[in-house]
């Protein structure tokens, strides 16, 4: 699944119309991917190609570190 902030996305095609409207802003944001351990890398991939269709020149990861013990 594919959400903007808390907005669920229903394909990539939201996702590339989203990225498309704040790629033209100044800063450009960054965008941040943030996928658990059961996420495919497939599906990172595809928001990657989004993001460069877009014209996004920012992406980082958010990762949370494995829970202790």
């Amino acid at each position: 699944d594919i959400f903007w902030n808390d907005l669920y996305l229903k394909d990539k095609g939201d996702l590339v119309e989203k990225l498309k409207q704040v790629s033209v802003l100044t800063p450009q944001p960054e965008v941040h991917i943030r996928g658990d351990r059961f996420t495919k890398y497939e599906s990172i991939g595809k928001v990657i190609v989004a993001c460069q269709r877009a014209g996004i020149a920012k992406i980082s990861f958010i990762i949370e570190p494995p829970p202790k013990g």
